[in-house]
């Protein structure tokens, strides 16, 4: 606290010296705290893994903003000295873990603190926040950002990225330019071109008995863009030096990654078209850290998030020790008064995405015994890793998924979106975390879930301000927990009620005890920019994903309170 008390001050004193000049300047901020109170439930949790010996358990966060002509700085003070369950262990304290100072003038953009930043697509540099996961990886030290033109980016930063309210051992450095045609060569009508370039490296020291680490591992990317009338076209290729770490095995190939992305949308026809191949690439600030910590990059998963409760239970995880894949996507809006438009017209999606394994020759290290020169056994740990075609496909399927959606508004106070989902889902891999040399090693092969699912929303506006929207769901498969069905009923009274009741039933579950209904129900109060939310239930364990990253929810039950606000 005297650390959130010293920063709060020099805003004040900030803020002082500005009413001194006539020039109050501005403070802004936003505030959020959740608590959840913990009721031990046998039934979903037997072993009392997930119940806490601490029944009350919140977290919160404190921003504050303070803005005067060219002048920015800001604090963030957070609070996780009870964490809830299901939040990684690291947060586990309280401190100021976000503040800085900012000035803008003249094409300059000088940050010195803490900030975020992307270069590109961001697969040599993305700092960012998803408080949901637990991730945060934003840089400590400075960045500079200049515009001498219209249309030319320049962008140079160098820190130490945030480990839960730690820092990291590694240092980050980086490089990046952008060139936007259009502006800088005053194109006129609607077609512009982006060139950009970016080099990004980490200084670890090492001191590895058996292997020569290097401390200095680089990373450059090239990227282009083309925007012309109804499509857009990007497409970015990335290469990373060796980068021996605890997630690859300690190997010495270096990493690349490509992704390409293309639409199209004109006269109520979008489609979409993308490709991943990503070989070796994660890069992280420290070799050896929890797995969601410090990523100094962002691998795009190019995958629908599914945002329904049961479909979401089988979300993508971006695998960066290699995988290749693709997306399609198309979709039409039939308009009014058509065969299949009808009345009000019809918007119709179709989606497919895959992901699967890098075709890969291995080649191992033999590991001599300390007596002789006699071979004991090959080993991944300090070799080559491994060889692969650009284009190979491997043996092993991580991810698929089709869906189609169709969104109709069926008469003036009733709409309704239906979607059918189909995914193929290596639990082997994205949930129990093993590697392709896992299953070569073994001579097994992945657990797979086949999985049929469908939803179908109806929103029924009873009247001005009052609406029902109602959501049933139903989840089919053979494996893991077998079938789903799920009733969600939310009643709202805008802009300031919404009263919430839902019941998953896991019916199918091969463990008839395990048969069990997770009902909630929860009320939130909206009122001006401030919003309170209480709730009571069951939550089923799954998993919660954002953009490929993922974490495991546990299964929990009791009472939830937060609030909200902004000023």
């Amino acid at each position: 606290m005297k650390k959130f008390f010293t920063g709060f001050n020099l805003l004040v004193f900030s803020f002082l010296w500005a009413q001194n000049n006539n020039d109050f300047g501005q403070i802004s901020g936003n505030f959020q705290s959740d608590f959840q109170y913990y009721i031990q439930d046998t039934l979903i949790d037997p072993s009392g893994d997930a119940n806490p010996d601490e029944r009350i358990l919140g977290t919160g966060f404190l921003n504050l903003t303070y803005t005067r002509g060219n002048f920015i700085a800001g604090v963030r003070y957070e609070n996780y000295q009870n964490q809830r369950v299901g939040l990684p262990e690291g947060y586990d304290s309280e401190g100021i873990t976000y503040r800085y100072a900012r000035f803008i003038q003249s094409g300059f953009d000088v940050t010195a603190g803490n900030y975020y930043e992307q270069f590109g697509s961001g697969l040599v540099l993305r700092t960012y926040e998803e408080r949901g996961l637990g991730i945060d990886n934003n840089l400590d030290g400075l960045r500079m950002i200049y515009q001498p033109s219209n249309g030319l980016t320049f962008k140079g930063i160098i820190g130490r990225q945030r480990n839960y309210f730690e820092k990291s051992e590694g240092l980050v450095r980086g490089f990046d330019a952008e060139w936007s045609l259009k502006p800088t060569l005053g194109w006129e009508g609607n077609t512009n071109f982006i060139l950009g370039g970016s080099f990004v490296s980490k200084f670890e020291s090492a001191n590895d008995p058996e292997l020569n680490i290097p401390e200095n591992v680089g990373s450059g990317a090239i990227r282009v863009n083309l925007i012309t009338g109804d499509f857009n076209i990007y497409g970015e290729y990335a290469y990373k030096s060796a980068d021996p770490n605890a997630f690859n095995s300690y190997i010495y190939k270096p990493g690349n990654a490509l992704y390409v992305a293309a639409s199209y949308a004109s006269n109520g026809l979008g489609t979409s078209l993308g490709f991943k191949r990503y070989d070796n690439f994660f890069f992280k600030s420290q070799r050896e850290s929890d797995l969601q910590q410090l990523f100094i990059n962002y691998l795009p998963s190019l995958t629908t998030l599914h945002t329904y409760a049961l479909p979401a239970l089988y979300s993508f995880n971006t695998q960066g020790n290699g995988e290749m894949g693709f997306q399609a996507e198309v979709s039409y809006n039939f308009e009014r008064k058509t065969f299949f438009g009808g009345k009000y017209g019809t918007l119709i999606t179709l989606s497919y995405a895959n992901s699967y394994s890098l075709d890969k020759d291995y080649k191992l290290r033999p590991r001599y015994s300390p007596a002789d020169t006699t071979i004991i056994d090959s080993v991944l740990r300090g070799s080559q890793g491994y060889s692969s075609s650009y284009f190979g496909r491997g043996p092993f399927t991580y991810f698929q998924d089709f869906h189609v959606e169709i969104k109709k508004k069926l008469s003036k106070n009733w709409k309704a979106t239906a979607t059918y989902y189909n995914f193929i889902y290596n639990n082997s891999t994205l949930i129990k975390g093993a590697s392709d040399f896992d299953y070569v090693e073994a001579g097994s092969t992945p657990e797979i879930f086949y999985v049929n699912a469908g939803v179908l929303e109806l929103l029924y506006k009873i009247k001005p301000r009052h609406s029902l929207r109602t959501e049933i769901q139903g989840l089919f498969t053979q494996q893991d927990r077998g079938n789903w069905a799920l009733l969600l009923m939310e009643y709202s009274i805008a802009p300031s009620w919404f009263f919430a009741v839902q019941d998953a039933y896991n019916y199918g579950n091969p463990d008839e005890d395990l048969q069990i209904h997770y009902l909630s129900a929860n009320v939130g109060y909206f009122f001006a920019t401030t919003r309170l939310q209480i709730g009571y239930g069951r939550q089923q364990q799954g998993v919660f994903c954002v953009g490929g990253i993922c974490r495991i929810v546990p299964a929990s039950n009791g009472f939830t309170f937060g609030v909200t606000t902004n000023f």
